[in-house]
């Protein structure tokens, strides 16, 4: 899948290496573009109105990765290089802190933390959380019934002798109650 979308990409940066000037095209290493002609797609065709800025054509990912790579390594001066590749060293960093920040052993901790697993650790075991949502959701209800106090009231003596006296009479069966 990742070598069609890479053999895609390639003839995109190609058609878009056919509009560029030349002599941006004649820094390029000719290895480099043999290399994309290899693995360029043979039935992929790209239709791009090439009158657009770059910008406005509708480039795939990857194509917009070589394209990268192409300005970095052979076009961009040292200045520029080294903006480039500060801000990629910046966002991979990023990428670090959020993989990080998401890490599921991280998240299961602070469940652990959070709601002291360790006290009900013989009822539910914190993996289980994360593996099943239907069985937890069971084991949450039956932990709720368990918890729940239900109200019972004792009937007065006075409201047991007149349900005796009209179950007496025929007026009230023996489990209705006033």
């Amino acid at each position: 899948m990742r070598e069609i979308e890479y053999s895609e990409a390639a003839v995109e940066v190609l058609d878009i290496l056919n509009y560029t000037d030349k002599e941006d095209v004649a820094k390029i290493p000719q290895s480099f573009i043999k290399f994309l002609i290899d693995i360029s797609s043979k039935d992929y065709r790209v239709k791009f109105n090439h009158e657009q800025p770059i910008n406005g054509l509708n480039l795939k990912k990857q194509t917009k990765e070589l394209l990268g790579f192409i300005y970095i390594t052979w076009w961009a001066n040292s200045e520029e290089r080294e903006k480039y590749k500060k801000l990629i060293h910046n966002e991979d960093s990023n990428k670090e802190e959020i993989k990080e920040s998401y890490n599921i052993n991280d998240i299961k901790e602070k469940v652990r933390e959070n709601y002291n697993v360790n006290a009900i650790q013989k009822e539910i075991d914190v993996n289980d959380i994360f593996k099943n949502k239907k069985e937890n959701k069971v084991i949450q209800n039956e932990s709720t019934m368990e918890t729940s106090v239900a109200e019972y009231r004792e009937e007065s003596l006075l409201k047991k002798l007149i349900n005796k006296m009209l179950s007496f009479f025929g007026v009230k069966k023996k489990g209705d109650k006033i």
